[in-house]
């Protein structure tokens, strides 16, 4: 009896780290996790990186719709906030955990500020306690946010520490803004601590009033983990691009940071791009100037290639540039400049030292340029992955090879050094994510090109349709639908009548 009141009393975040001391703990070494993830992902297929629900869901997706939940939440704030007790911090608690906060928060603070009956003291108070105690993420994010509500000044260093964790910088952004005479200064401190979700929220939100700003912006500003994309109109208008690179000459880092703005601009995506941003031409024209004597990099070159391919597009795309900004000269000019840059002799010789360098980012872009200017480096990365077999890039690039040869020595050696009868476990469910599938990966990277080599591969098709992971089971049944029937072999015949009567997924 005595074991049952206890469990019935005992509060939920009881016996759990508090979020804000795990962060606070972690300091330089934060990794991303926090002491709840299990509870939170225990019924997701799949885990988001920090920040990325709020993230992707505040840059794609309407807010959500539920006044009966803002409602009933504002209803227990208000009731314990009137007597504050265990038992109603528990059920607000219990609600907060459980709620689309992400989708509810701006509502919940819109009505908050009228809400009768809300002592503000009493509120505050316990924006504070949800901050630095509670034990789920939830909970936390509704912390911060009421503290946006007050002038917060005296809670920096508590909204710098959870704001620096990627999950929450959004709230502590918002709540930093609402409730600080000196907002923008200390979103720029909090801007150069996070690198993904958490630094696009506050670059876009940064407010460009100082030389030192629109320095970091141009500089450092769009680089972050998720997609440049995202920033690089936000920065190159807010940095003043177009006026930093029509000096004669600029320093190297201001050089990088151009390139990973206009780069991200051709790439377009989620955000603005390079023909949404008015000074487009200008930029354009000034960087391949100064890339004439600061190009140097296959990253530079790769660069270079997608500049190319811009100047390349279908001439209906040029002719809505020509009232935005371009001329026929400029185009020419600019092409003339690019093309230059590409075709200088020294190119070659760089990308195969970069294809063998120990810098993985040197060696992706290595590739790119080889791939796209007809240099064969295939020996280069076959050597590569016969010292790692798992490393699945490297693979798709190998797989795009048309030699038969070559594709045979790798399927014969991948059938050796891949573990397939770990692979082989039987049918399932499973996405493949996480680095225990790194295997069925790599499996998948081979599986995804056999339908152009009949024949090829007999033990890697039969391991794929026997694999947990879906799309291993699809990949090899696209290859086997690349092969007359004559090329399949009793064991694959036999392989896919079984998998046929024990398939789980109806599709």
């Amino acid at each position: 009896m005595v074991i049952f009141f206890n469990e019935a009393v005992k509060m939920p975040w009881e016996g759990k780290p508090s979020i804000y001391s795990y962060i606070r703990e972690q300091g330089a070494q934060a990794d991303g996790s926090l002491p709840d993830d299990d509870d939170f992902w225990s019924d997701s297929p799949i885990r988001w990186v920090a920040g990325g629900v709020d993230g992707a869901f505040g840059h794609h997706a309407e807010a959500s719709q539920k006044p009966d939940e803002v409602s009933e939440l504002l209803q227990l704030l208000a009731k314990h906030a009137r007597k504050q007790k265990r038992s109603t911090r528990k059920a607000l608690y219990n609600k907060v955990v459980a709620a689309d906060i992400g989708g509810i928060i701006d509502s919940l603070l819109d009505e908050a500020r009228s809400y009768p009956g809300l002592d503000p003291g009493s509120i505050f108070h316990e924006a504070k306690w949800f901050a630095e105690h509670a034990a789920h993420r939830n909970a936390v994010k509704f912390g911060i946010a009421l503290l946006g509500l007050f002038h917060n000044e005296e809670e920096k260093e508590l909204l710098l520490t959870l704001g620096g964790h990627e999950e929450f910088t959004l709230y502590a952004a918002v709540a930093i803004q609402n409730g600080m005479e000196q907002s923008n200064e200390v979103l720029f401190e909090l801007a150069k601590r996070v690198h993904g979700w958490g630094k696009i929220h506050l670059v876009e939100r940064l407010d460009p009033a100082s030389r030192e700003i629109k320095d970091w912006l141009l500089r450092d500003g769009c680089r972050n983990t998720i997609m440049n994309e995202y920033l690089a109109c936000v920065c190159a208008r807010h940095g003043g691009l177009h006026e930093a690179l029509s000096s004669h000459h600029i320093d190297t880092a201001l050089f990088e940071g151009a390139t990973d703005i206009i780069d991200a601009l051709i790439d377009g995506g989620p955000a603005e791009d390079i023909d949404d941003y008015e000074h487009a031409p200008q930029v354009l024209a000034d960087y391949l100037r100064l890339a004439k004597e600061m190009c140097s990099t296959v990253k530079h070159l790769a660069v270079m290639l997608n500049i190319r391919d811009f100047f390349a597009q279908d001439e209906e795309r040029w002719a809505a540039r020509m009232s935005a900004g371009w001329t026929e000269q400029l185009r020419t000019d600019t092409m003339e400049a690019n093309r230059a840059i590409i075709e200088q002799p020294e190119w070659s010789g760089k990308i195969m030292k970069a294809v063998d360098s120990s810098h993985s980012i040197e060696r992706h872009y290595a590739t790119i340029c080889a791939e796209r200017l007809g240099v064969d480096i295939w020996e280069n990365l076959y050597k590569q992955f016969k010292e790692n077999p798992l490393s699945d890039s490297t693979l798709f690039h190998l797989m795009k090879s048309d030699d038969p040869g070559r594709i045979g020595k790798l399927v014969q050696f991948a059938a050796v050094n891949l573990p397939l009868w770990e692979i082989a476990s039987g049918p399932g469910e499973e996405m493949g994510f996480g680095e225990q599938y790194a295997p069925h990966r790599c499996l998948d990277t081979i599986l995804q090109s056999l339908d152009r080599f009949e024949g090829m591969g007999a033990e890697l098709v039969i391991a794929g349709l026997n694999s947990p992971v879906i799309r291993n089971r699809s990949m090899a049944i696209d290859a086997l639908e690349g092969w007359s029937a004559d090329a399949w072999g009793e064991r694959i015949v036999e392989a896919v009548r079984q998998l046929a009567e024990i398939e789980p997924d109806d599709s």
